[in-house]
């Protein structure tokens, strides 16, 4: 939260994320081999630097899917001082959470804000996904807040019972799997949207007074370009940014350069404006206030890792 919120000064700076997809249709499959570059800085942490990440990626129907795991395929990071310009350190592989099942960067940057945004009594959550990010942004969850009870939707039964059963084991919160989407919204303060989809997978009619919404999807044009989506990613429905009281984004600046679904053309579409969307830092840097009312209806984006979080992190 503080290296986010040095991003409204000159104490702060951080570049979006781009990214390079190389199609490549092999002996084991079609895929994109995507690479990552991600680059930022925090004067509170005295450490400005870049990392590069290499991953493949397939879309099949409407869900993004990975490659068999290359035990080779690593990310790197270069971390300096600000000041003096040495080289701090080397980073290789990004941190894990604290179960050790998923990267730190993402549950992390989701969970940013938390009490500025969720009601002071939120304490019934609701989860889309049952993969790395569910987990470890739920058990993060459960370590910042005293949740009593949650519910999980995937598609797949096996997945969304797997993850009910192992979760529940891991936090000591009883989580049930639901066989149907709209009941993972209904009667829960705050809501997960952690999954691998390329079309909404909430509903805004569902929504409910007083909801926190996370979602990470953060499409970029390139899937696009390569063939491999007729249309930019999405996970959020326009009932839900309609019906939204405002919207908070990890960057703007992202969501615009790389044309994500869920902000940039529902904003070029007529949707919302960007008048609606406030980027995470201002709340953080106590420039714009996050919920004044316990009815208010809020969503964040956190849309696409930053390279400030990555040199935090390190």
């Amino acid at each position: 939260e503080k290296a986010l919120g040095d991003l409204v000064s000159p104490r702060g700076v951080n570049a979006p994320r781009k990214r390079l997809n190389l199609h490549r249709d092999i002996g084991e499959g079609s895929f994109d081999t995507v690479l990552n570059i991600y680059a930022g800085g925090s004067a509170s942490y005295g450490a400005i630097g870049a990392q590069v990440a290499l991953h493949r990626k397939a879309i099949v129907g409407s869900t993004q899917k990975r490659p068999p795991f290359n035990p080779d395929q690593t990310e790197l990071a270069l971390i300096y001082d600000t000041d003096g310009a040495s080289l701090l350190g080397i980073m290789a592989h990004r941190p894990r959470d604290f179960t050790g099942v998923a990267d730190l960067r993402t549950p992390a940057t989701s969970l940013a804000g938390l009490d500025l945004f969720a009601r002071k009594d939120a304490c019934r959550v609701g989860i889309y996904g049952a993969g790395q990010q569910a987990w470890a942004t739920f058990a993060g969850l459960c370590e910042m807040r005293k949740i009593e009870s949650a519910k999980v939707f995937s598609p797949t039964p096996a997945h969304r019972e797997g993850f009910a059963k192992k979760i529940s084991a891991k936090t000591g919160v009883v989580v049930k799997p639901v066989d149907a989407p709209a009941l993972a919204a209904k009667d829960v303060d705050i809501i997960l949207c952690m999954t691998n989809t390329n079309v909404p997978v909430i509903d805004g009619s569902w929504l409910e007074e007083g909801q926190y919404i996370i979602s990470v999807i953060g499409s970029n044009i390139e899937l696009v370009k390569s063939g491999n989506l007729a249309a930019p990613r999405r996970e959020i429905d326009d009932g839900t940014l309609r019906r939204c009281d405002f919207i908070v984004a990890l960057s703007k600046l992202q969501a615009i350069d790389s044309q994500q679904g869920d902000l940039y053309w529902p904003v070029q579409d007529g949707v919302i404006t960007w008048d609606k969307v406030t980027e995470i830092a201002d709340v953080l840097a106590g420039r714009v206030k996050g919920r004044t009312d316990d009815r208010q209806i809020i969503l964040y984006k956190n849309q696409g890792g930053q390279g400030i979080v990555d040199i935090a992190l390190a």
